[in-house]
């Protein structure tokens, strides 16, 4: 493991003098998550736009969404491990100029499939959270990485509501290129910010690359997430759907073959097996399932027509004005989980998270009637997601070896897009199900998925019962006396490929 570079590759090790400006490191960092978060959330509600700037139809656009979920799914891991093995700080760079030139493309568009190359690019963005994290468990000490970590989720968080609410007046006051042209400049003058004030970290893993294993987690991905995302359009029991899942389950077998027989795996079995985080990646995948339908479903709750007899009518612009204070929720909840953190297990503070979302969501599919009713229960939602994305990804950061920090939380956040995906695709067929003469989903379909989505609120809860009480930064003394993951020898089955 190399150590040769500004930070000690000892989390707990005294600062460097480049460490004693933490602070300024973290804002920018904080600033490039929140830039990413921007870039995922500000073309949702712009769908309908983006479908007249580049003359497509209603399938066509959704490609606009399907290309980022899959670059995304793809890139994080991969380039969160490329961070643990040549420098987090290089990665980064290199992440925040793709998600400049990804936007550049895509501000330039005037057709689908250059847009959606562009959305390919910008799919890099997802490795932004996990190498922040990395960087931070990099930077300082075991004691303060939990809550430093809960601040630069929260802020991210707090990104994506901001991309919400301007969306609309980016779109009125500016045009549809301007959602685009805007991230770029943002991406561009962090990456020199990055490249100015970040120094490299020294923690490093050894080993190269497992580029067949990549190859093999993308197939999966892929494969896994494309009928996840199309599956409505397609038809859930079609021939190309059900073969599709079916050729996921057998690429995800194979991964999980190469990985265990690789001396330098991608995303390492033993560390992936820990029970703080296999819990952690359940945890997260059914906090997906809420988070993203949340995100993408209430605001067009928002904008169905009032001739529905149930519709609010609110304009893009609006509905994203009634996310304030879930921004405001999502703020405090994330900055709340670091203090917390360090006080209690993480599995109690999951608990915590859990429950004000399951009651935001309750409150949605029971007292929907008026707009400031909305924007209540999500705030509600909102203040339980904050503290959990929070708690779970410090505690994926405290449980894993810091040389595979960019890995596991690449991987975690694909979890979590993973269960976005389905819970996505479930509040769509619900709403499908129950869609009116006049092409609008019915009131009872949004009752409907609230309800359910407030059920897996609940699935989520049980599972933050299995999280081990040690983990998280409350159990660090615990966890020191215990053989690092790192430190069992494996003996590999065969060589990789080079």
């Amino acid at each position: 493991m190399k150590s040769s570079d500004s930070f000690s590759g000892d989390p707990g090790a005294a600062l460097s003098p480049a460490a004693r400006g933490a602070g300024v490191v973290l804002m920018i960092l904080s600033i490039c998550s929140v830039s990413y978060a921007l870039v995922q959330s500000m073309v949702n509600p712009a769908l309908e736009a983006l479908r007249d700037q580049v003359h497509t139809d209603q399938l066509g656009v959704s490609w606009v969404l399907t290309a980022f979920l899959l670059s995304s799914a793809v890139m994080t891991p991969i380039l969160g491990r490329l961070g643990d093995q040549i420098g987090k700080r290089r990665v980064l760079v290199a992440v925040l100029l793709l998600l400049a030139l990804g936007s550049v493309v895509a501000a330039l568009a005037t057709d689908l499939p250059v847009l959606v190359v562009g959305r390919v690019l910008q799919g890099a963005g997802g490795a932004t959270l996990p190498l922040a994290f990395s960087i931070v468990r990099d930077l300082l000490p075991r004691e303060q990485v939990g809550a430093k970590i809960g601040m630069i989720a929260a802020i991210s968080a707090v990104g994506g509501a901001i991309g919400l609410v301007v969306t609309g007046p980016i779109i009125d006051g500016l045009g549809v290129p301007w959602l685009f042209w805007l991230p770029a400049i943002a991406n561009g003058i962090m990456m020199l910010l990055v490249l100015a004030v970040v120094p490299e970290t020294g923690t490093r893993s050894a080993g190269r690359m497992n580029w067949p294993a990549g190859a093999m987690l993308s197939l999966t991905l892929v494969l896994l997430l494309l009928p996840l995302s199309l599956g409505q359009e397609w038809g859930w029991a079609s021939g190309k759907t059900l073969g599709l899942f079916a050729a996921a389950v057998v690429a995800g077998v194979l991964w999980v073959l190469v990985e265990s027989r690789s001396r330098f795996p991608l995303i390492d079995m033993t560390v992936f097996r820990m029970r703080a985080v296999w819990t952690a990646n359940l945890a997260s995948f059914l906090f997906g399932v809420t988070l993203y339908s949340a995100l993408g479903f209430i605001p067009v709750f928002l904008q169905t027509p009032s001739s529905t007899g149930y519709g609010l009518g609110e304009s893009v612009t609006v509905s994203g004005l009634l996310f304030l204070p879930v921004m405001a929720s999502q703020f405090v909840g994330g900055l709340a989980a670091g203090p917390l953190g360090n006080k209690m297990p993480a599995k109690l503070l999951l608990i915590v998270g859990t429950l004000p979302t399951i009651i935001g969501f309750l409150m949605l599919g029971l007292l929907h009637g008026s707009a400031w009713l909305v924007s209540l229960s999500a705030a509600i939602g909102g203040l339980g997601f904050g503290i959990g994305l929070s708690a779970l990804s410090a505690a994926v950061v405290h449980a894993v070896p810091a040389e595979h920090t960019g890995a596991a939380t690449g991987m975690n956040a694909n979890i979590r897009t993973i269960g976005g995906a389905v819970g996505a695709a479930a509040v769509a067929a619900i709403l499908a199900s129950r869609t009116g003469s006049d092409g609008y989903p019915e009131e009872s379909g949004f009752t409907t998925a609230f309800l359910v989505l407030a059920l897996a609120g609940m699935v989520g809860l049980v599972s933050c019962l299995l999280i081990p009480s040690g983990s998280g930064a409350a159990g660090q003394a615990e966890r020191q006396a215990e053989p690092r993951a790192e430190q069992r020898v494996l003996a590999p089955v065969e060589e990789d490929i080079a």
